[in-house]
């Protein structure tokens, strides 16, 4: 992320306009309302999300906080102290309500700070392109022969990668460190890094098979 110097008067002005927003968006008032430009007839209709498609978006969220930190990994000191200061600014302040989100929200912003300086001056540039193809596969199983091993903890070895694909059916992903659960489906495969500890579960009748790879796969 390169340190640019734009003119300082723009700078202090989209930062002001970002503060307002959250004022606009979400910032709790004294009192404890919460500001909310639309009200009564005028809200819009919102329908309750699918568990997949939760799962879905928990996967791009996870995605894109990692893509986060990789970037903060290469910020200057000043925009961590900026992006420090925007998680004070939502903490709770002198004559507003403490709100659970936003109290949850600042200290996640500065966890992801913290989390970024363990990659600064750390050079991750591929030097070698995505495998393709594995150097193993598993049978197919199905939703009565896979194996009891696969069901419970248990992890690929040093320096091995794994993908599971769902062939029919879904079946659950459950790494537990960091823990995260999908839900696999054709199309839609899962990726175990190495020593990674995990299980499956199948959900119904279902067909699928675990790839393995010497370096990181290209899904």
């Amino acid at each position: 992320m390169p340190d640019q110097q734009p003119d300082t008067s723009e700078a202090l002005r989209l930062h002001a306009q970002a503060l307002s927003r959250w004022e606009n968006e979400g910032g709790a008032e004294a009192g404890g309302h919460q500001q909310d430009s639309l009200s009564g007839d005028d809200r819009p209709t919102i329908r309750e999300f699918t568990n997949s498609e939760l799962v879905h978006l928990l996967t791009r969220v996870i995605a894109l906080e990692n893509l986060a930190i990789s970037l903060l990994s290469d910020a200057s000191e000043q925009q961590l102290e900026r992006a420090r200061a925007m998680a004070a600014y939502i903490s709770p302040r002198p004559g507003t309500i403490p709100h659970p989100l936003t109290i949850h929200a600042a200290a996640h912003m500065i966890d992801i700070v913290n989390r970024s300086n363990h990659f600064r001056g750390q050079d991750y540039v591929m030097s070698v392109p995505p495998a393709s193809i594995p150097y193993k596969c598993s049978p197919v199983f199905d939703e009565n022969t896979l194996p009891a091993g696969l069901r419970r903890e248990h992890r690929t070895k040093a320096g091995v990668w794994g993908v599971i694909r769902v062939i029919e059916g879904r079946v659950r992903y459950q790494v537990l460190d960091p823990a995260s659960e999908t839900l696999l489906e054709p199309g839609w495969p899962g990726l175990v890094l190495p020593e990674q500890p995990h299980f499956v579960e199948p959900l119904g009748p279902m067909l699928m098979q675990v790839e393995f790879y010497d370096r990181l796969p290209h899904l």
